[in-house]
């Protein structure tokens, strides 16, 4: 396997391992709000946490980029773009 392919590939381990940490992140602010913390309190966990995410995507580009990795910064964003797709269809769905 080319260097570049493999570099997109671990780009898109680091989106995926980001967006694990994020899913984990959403299921225990969920968590805290059905035991008492009300649905105020869960929204703005989850606003943090959206913040804390979309400033991790944009370090993580930027990082590779200034390391010399172009590849796993296109792999990188080619995953979370895809993630955020799949949430917007899960988002959409739930509303139905």
């Amino acid at each position: 396997m080319p260097g570049e392919e493999i570099e997109e590939l671990r780009g898109e381990m680091v989106a995926l391992e980001t967006a694990l940490a994020s899913a984990f992140g959403e299921i225990a602010v969920l968590r805290a709000a059905m035991e008492g913390g009300g649905a105020e309190a869960a929204l703005r966990a989850m606003e943090g946490m959206a913040a804390q995410l979309e400033g991790s995507v944009l370090r993580g580009v930027v990082g590779a980029e200034a390391e010399g990795r172009p590849a796993a910064a296109a792999g990188f964003e080619r995953r979370m773009e895809q993630i955020a797709h799949a949430l917007r269809n899960a988002i959409a769905f739930r509303g139905r």
